[in-house]
Parts: structure tokens; C-alpha cells; sequence
């Protein structure tokens, strides 16, 4: 009975330690998203920016 316990301690471990990585694995994803967003913003500010000075 000990080693069935242990064994569904085991598996339990296991299962949470894959939920971690697959939530460290989607926060990568998001934080990838967000600096390629960062980046889009920056580039349509400076062009905006640079069509201000244009103008003037």
C-alpha cells in the first residue's frame, strides 16, 4: 500500500511539474508577443514622428 501511495505521489508531482512548464512555456510566448506589439508600436511612432517634422 506505502509503494501505491508513493507511486500516486509520483504521478501527481509529474502531472504538476508539466502544468509548470507548459505555463513557463506560454509565458515566453506572451512576453514574445508583447515585445513584437512594443516594437510595432515604436516603429508607427517614429514614423508619425518623422511625418510631424515633415509637415512642419
Amino acid at each position: 500500500m506505502d509503494e501505491e501511495r508513493l507511486a500516486s505521489a509520483l504521478e501527481r508531482a509529474e502531472r504538476a511539474l508539466g502544468r509548470i512548464e507548459r505555463s513557463l512555456d506560454e509565458a515566453r510566448r506572451a512576453d514574445s508577443r508583447d515585445e513584437q506589439l512594443r516594437a510595432r508600436v515604436r516603429e508607427a511612432v517614429a514614423e508619425l514622428d518623422q511625418l510631424i517634422r515633415e509637415a512642419s
